[in-house]
């Protein structure tokens, strides 16, 4: 998979391992939010979690605004590390919860055999998503969606199945390359062609991304670029 890692996290917040200001262990650091603002040389692996808790004052008496804030910066660790409920094979992720088989991820929860997410709930082999689930399976790139089954390259799409480069779009069945639609099948561009002429088109484009991916290891153009030249 490590082939596709950065074609499939492309349009996705990543991370990175840092090892423990303590020397025991490393730690994930999100590339998101306030994560970014950690200091690396004060970040602590959950394996050093004592010695980033010990106190920050022996004492209060007599402390000024500017002691404390003194200890503070001296004595204050941070250590990215949460996780809830029933996990296994979880590796560089933050924030999860009965996961199972899960990569590079920022907010996974109750998902299983997935990788390079962020904030995905009840997904299911699939890759490079932001902010989806709640069902999401067998799909790739796909972003603030929710309900779909294998599909490719979404955007703002709900309860489709089958489908490819489509954005805000609504209870659509096989279609391709439609925008701003609800309630179509077998459609290309937002008109639907039909069982045969669908099938056709979209056996030559899976072609085209199956061989640009065994020769490059990604594909030159994404729901986010489908309009420009490719």
């Amino acid at each position: 998979m490590e082939k596709y890692g950065k074609w499939l996290g492309s349009r996705v917040p990543g991370g990175r391992r840092v090892k423990s200001c303590f020397g025991t262990g490393e730690a994930y650091l999100p590339d998101y939010g306030y994560f970014r603002k950690i200091p690396q040389a004060k970040v602590a692996s959950h394996e050093d979690i004592g010695k980033a808790s010990q106190p920050l004052l022996k004492s209060a008496d007599g402390i000024s605004l500017a002691g404390i804030r003194q200890a503070i910066a001296s004595g204050a660790y941070f250590v990215p590390t949460y996780a809830q409920g029933n996990n296994i094979g979880v590796e560089d992720s933050f924030e999860y919860k009965d996961c199972l088989n899960v990569r590079h991820a920022f907010d996974p929860f109750t998902s299983k055999n997935c990788a390079y997410a962020l904030s995905i709930m009840d997904a299911d082999s699939s890759f490079g998503l932001y902010r989806a689930g709640m069902p999401i399976s067998f799909s790739i790139h796909c972003y603030n969606s929710y309900n779909i089954q294998r599909c490719f390259e979404m955007d703002s799409a709900i309860n489709c199945a089958d489908c490819m480069f489509c954005h805000n779009v609504e209870n659509l069945q096989s279609c391709l390359f439609c925008f701003n639609v609800k309630g179509k099948r077998y459609a290309i561009g937002n008109v639907e062609v039909g069982k045969e002429k669908y099938a056709e088109f979209r056996a030559k484009l899976c072609e085209r991304i199956v061989r640009e991916l065994e020769a490059n290891g990604k594909v030159a153009f994404d729901i986010y670029g489908v309009l420009g030249k490719g």
